[in-house]
């Protein structure tokens, strides 16, 4: 089939001819079409079938009607509909039903300083495409959350690979530090969003909770690139964002009732959970391979006594001292 890698731009150009009421001749479209490829520096098209099999194709694809008119010994093509054209075509209901899961995703993005657009855009597109008043998706998130105003400016750091300055609240000491990062990579967990940045003055990695940043400036600093961390990798052996670098995987085992069970196959804790142990009870015993960290805890003991943590042992002694450590306020 020749020249199909220009066809649509082809298509753009039948299309503006056959709206007119005059109508053009194939010879006229082939003629246009041919001036428009060559201003394009694009190979010519060498057939007058190609504009025939070209205006039928519209015809068929977009089912509408192209009428031949006689002028002499000329046939001319136009429209039928004079307010025709395919590039203003309602959408049929398969394109309308992935545009409105579309809007619903770039929703989530609503109310992110600097992301006004998506607003505007899914907005626009509601109205006109995909209008449908009722809301069919629903995100967990949290709108209170503060921080979200350098969400824009740290994402455009990254993208441009600029140094920051930046004032952040260190809740250990109740004290505000200053310095330049090099902002690496943004993550969302639990509803709360991480900076990953390089620390100028430390030389390491560290990660900063956007709820405690108070202030994002410029820096004349030289931006530092990544060379060591491969992000979509680097969160494979933790649940949440506290990455141990020293440590590595071990595996935790853990005893889950007969009536949590189910929820927890079908929503695992971690990708290399399996299930080690069936019990007759219907209770089960499970096991992930992660590093430890402060998150795990404290997903263990949202469970509450749906779970007992079985190994390892200092795993087990911290979870219990917790344990034993709010009973004491009751």
């Amino acid at each position: 089939m020749a020249n199909v890698k220009n066809g649509s731009f082809r298509e753009s150009i039948i299309d503006r001819c056959l709206q007119s009421r005059r109508g053009y001749s194939t010879q006229e479209i082939f003629d246009r079409c041919n001036d428009a490829l060559e201003r394009r520096g694009e190979m010519p098209i060498s057939a007058l079938n190609t504009i025939r099999n070209d205006i039928l194709s519209i015809e068929n694809r977009w089912h509408i009607v192209v009428e031949q008119i006689r002028s002499g010994r000329e046939i001319r093509y136009r429209y039928e509909d004079p307010h025709f054209s395919i590039f203003n075509t309602p959408l049929n209901e398969e394109e309308i039903a992935q545009l409105s899961q579309s809007v619903s995703m770039l929703r989530r993005f609503e109310g992110m300083p600097g992301f006004e657009w998506v607003e505007e855009m899914s907005a626009h597109l509601q109205e006109t495409v995909c209008a449908r008043p009722e809301p069919v998706i629903g995100f967990d998130e949290n709108k209170e959350l503060k921080g979200m105003s350098f969400f824009t400016p740290l994402f455009k750091a990254i993208s441009e690979k600029k140094a920051v300055k930046i004032k952040y609240h260190t809740y250990r000491n109740n004290k505000v530090i200053e310095g330049v990062v090099h902002p690496y990579y943004l993550k969302e967990y639990n509803q709360r969003w991480f900076l990953f940045a390089l620390n100028d003055e430390y030389k390491d990695l560290s990660i900063y909770a956007l709820d405690r940043i108070e202030a994002v400036g410029k820096s004349s600093a030289k931006f530092i690139p990544n060379t060591d961390i491969d992000f979509s990798h680097y969160f494979d052996n933790v649940i949440g964002v506290s990455v141990k670098s020293d440590e590595s995987p071990q595996i935790v085992k853990i005893w889950v009732d007969r009536e949590q069970l189910p929820y927890t196959l079908s929503k695992p804790l971690h990708k290399s959970q399996t299930v080690i142990e069936e019990n007759e009870d219907g209770s089960a015993i499970i096991a992930i391979e992660v590093i430890p960290n402060f998150e795990l805890e404290q997903l263990l003991l949202s469970f509450g006594e749906r779970f007992e943590i079985l190994s390892p042992p200092s795993l087990r002694d911290r979870i219990s001292a917790r344990i034993k450590k709010n009973l004491e306020k009751y």
